[in-house]
């Protein structure tokens, strides 16, 4: 065999070497739009955050509530639900929104019955308690602690899930949110809403 050959023979193996021992490039890295999905999970995330805050506060400024009516969000029952629910992210979102539309107002009841004293502490302890238990709401209680937390309407939740699995493999994972917002004057409900977000991870 002469040079010439034996050194395309060389080249050749060469090339074949490489190509078995190719890496596959890094995913680029760098800044995605924030609004964006991301990585599907069956947990909630900041992008399901968005979608719940949106999809409660449109239905809030499409009901015509008066111009300065205040929103005070109050216990929230997640025990239905065995992945994190992290309130206080979805409370600061909403405030957002709120802000942003100006119409409403918005706050957490814990700091609307602050400046209430003890009173409404007791009254709104007793309110979580009914409303985890499932117990009716006492219209008096209601109307006792808007006067001392100077609001308009408090937000009770409710939040669960409803899981399957999927054909070919994965699970498919279905958060229900259930908002009603009591007026503290009246006693009634202003709005009830239900939201859903449906997610499939394989």
């Amino acid at each position: 065999m002469n040079i010439r050959v034996e050194r395309w023979m060389a080249i050749g193996l060469a090339i074949l070497l490489a190509g078995g021992c190719h890496t596959p490039r890094a995913p680029r890295t760098g800044y995605v739009p924030a609004e964006e999905e991301g990585v599907m999970t069956a947990g909630l995330d900041d992008h399901d955050y968005d979608l719940m805050a949106a999809g409660l506060a449109r239905e809030m400024f499409q009901r015509g509530l008066p111009r300065g009516y205040v929103v005070a969000l109050g216990p929230v029952d997640t025990r239905d639900c065995p992945y994190d629910v992290r309130v206080v992210q979805f409370q600061k979102s909403l405030s957002v929104l709120f802000n942003k539309e100006g119409t409403l107002r918005f706050m957490s009841a814990l700091d609307a019955i602050t400046p209430g004293g003890t009173s409404a502490q007791e009254i709104y302890k007793l309110m979580q308690f009914n409303w985890l238990n499932r117990n009716p709401l006492d219209v008096e209680d209601l109307q006792t602690l808007g006067r001392l937390a100077q609001v308009n309407g408090i937000l009770f939740g409710r939040v669960s899930t409803l899981e399957r699995d999927l054909p070919g493999g994965g699970r498919e994972v279905t958060y229900r949110f259930v908002w009603e917002l009591a007026n503290t004057v009246s006693g009634l409900l202003d709005i009830a809403h239900e939201e859903k977000i449906r997610k499939n991870v394989r």
